[in-house]
């Protein structure tokens, strides 16, 4: 004989699965969202890596024609063409008294206008930049070495840098936005499902029918629950496997990055999201079963899915580094993804310690919406 949280599990599963809406939500997050990261990421390392000459107005050019060959060798030319329309020009600006400030050591005066907050021009800006400012260093040093003095005087302290980092390492600072996605898919690929078989379910009356059937409201909640971790399990099934595939084709190389997970640390993720999957499913089951309606627990949850996203990106940006977080539920599985980026050494103790305590707070979850149910207005929506 069947276990009645085995026929609720199926049973709402397949009511789930006939639902196409609940199925195209499940995959659609787990996969645009590291697919529109990849894409952002393509044209931002496209941006980095662009080695094409940088075209601006450059006036005065004739005051200055060895600071303007010096400008081009640096990949800065002067422009022939009008500049696209809506795109503010970048100008720079070369003063009249050029030949007498350098004659008698002053500062050459060169002014460069230019939309400084524009992200579209940032790169080209900066490229202008370092371009001047190399040869305002070319002539300090000249200068020095004129009046016969060494110019290594100028510089207080050597400071040689050893680069410790790994490419995984390196990939981590660009992937830790994209591993918010692998976690936040379990919270967003099984919403609509357990608000369907919670609120959903209430509002057609069909809640009252599965509580008069020979079985707990333990079972009913687990059988739910678990139908509904599945959806969650499944986008981040989908989000584990997707987004290794879709980095692979990221020129990361040309920026001194690599993303590189075998099968067994896929597998890793996997089995890390699982605990996660539960949690998310007994917190929105949990929301939902309190809201008074459909349209009021979907409100609801939406501002839930806020809670995981501003601890994720919390930890993310603002760096906290504190050996509690690898044993709390969600930062422990984000510090533990963390760590297979980078290849480093893994924390198995903490990782399991994180599992745990995140599987008993989705039972203590479970246990209290099944004492919910004992409860008309809960039932009834009062």
């Amino acid at each position: 004989m069947k276990s009645p949280i085995t026929i609720v599990f199926r049973k709402e599963l397949k009511d789930a699965l006939r639902d196409k809406r609940s199925v195209m939500a499940a995959m659609s997050y787990a996969f645009f969202g590291p697919l529109l990261m990849a894409v952002a990421f393509y044209v931002l390392i496209s941006q980095l890596t662009d080695d094409s000459d940088v075209k601006i107005d450059i006036e005065g050019a004739a005051h200055a024609p060895a600071f303007v060959e010096h400008l081009e060798r640096n990949g800065v030319v002067q422009r022939d063409e009008a500049w696209p329309a809506g795109q503010q020009p970048i100008v720079l600006a070369i003063a009249e008294g050029w030949d007498e400030s350098i004659a008698t050591a002053q500062p050459a005066k060169v002014t460069l206008t230019a939309d400084f907050s524009s992200q579209k021009q940032r790169t080209d800006i900066r490229r202008v930049e370092s371009a001047v400012e190399n040869y305002s260093k070319q002539l300090s040093y000249i200068r020095l070495q004129m009046r016969g003095i060494d110019p290594r005087i100028t510089q207080g302290v050597d400071l040689v840098k050893h680069d410790t980092a790994t490419k995984g390492s390196k990939a981590a600072i660009l992937m830790g936005s994209v591993l918010i996605f692998i976690l936040l898919s379990v919270f967003f690929s099984g919403m609509n499902v357990a608000i369907d078989i919670s609120a959903g379910e209430r509002e057609r009356n069909s809640l009252e029918l599965l509580l008069s059937q020979p079985l707990t409201t333990h079972q009913l909640v687990w059988g739910k629950s678990l139908a509904a971790s599945a959806f969650a399990m499944f986008g981040g099934l989908l989000s584990a496997i997707l987004i290794p595939i879709i980095f692979k084709f990221l020129p990361l190389h040309e920026i001194g990055m690599s993303v590189s997970l075998a099968w067994p640390m896929i597998l890793l993720i996997i089995v890390l999201l699982v605990p996660l999957a539960l949690l998310a499913t007994a917190l929105q089951l949990f929301v939902s079963f309190r809201a008074k309606s459909f349209k009021e627990a979907q409100t609801y949850i939406s501002l839930l899915l806020m809670a995981p996203m501003l601890i994720v990106f919390g930890v993310e940006f603002a760096k906290v580094k504190n050996q509690v977080l690898y044993y709390l539920p969600l930062t422990g599985q984000h510090q533990a993804l963390l760590d297979i980026i980078k290849g480093e050494p893994l924390q198995w103790v903490a990782m399991g310690i994180s599992a745990l305590t995140t599987f008993v707070v989705s039972i203590l979850l479970l246990k209290l919406i099944s004492r919910m149910l004992s409860s008309e207005k809960v039932v009834f929506g009062l």
